[in-house]
């Protein structure tokens, strides 16, 4: 599940805002917002919007809240939880 959880969200990142997670890896623990990948906070929400939309999913806020959808690796971690 994980392997096609990182594919989606590769996938989303790659066609809307160019960002390759695939060919850089270290991306993976940047914070998205940071200033190797330099997104603005409005591409968070429609980030958050197109995997819930993607996957018929719902993200629990309290996750978000605590700051974890910060970077690719924490995105795939709820992505993994709420998909369990």
């Amino acid at each position: 599940m994980r392997e096609r959880v990182e594919e989606i969200l590769g996938d989303i990142l790659l066609d809307m805002w160019h960002i390759d997670m695939r060919g850089d890896t270290g991306l993976r623990e940047e914070k998205l917002l940071g200033s190797r990948i330099n997104m603005a906070a409005r591409d968070l929400v429609v980030l958050l919007y197109s995997i819930e939309e993607r996957l018929n999913i719902h993200f629990d806020t309290k996750g978000i809240i605590e700051g974890k959808f910060d970077t690719f690796e924490h995105i795939i971690e709820l992505m993994c939880n709420v998909l369990q």
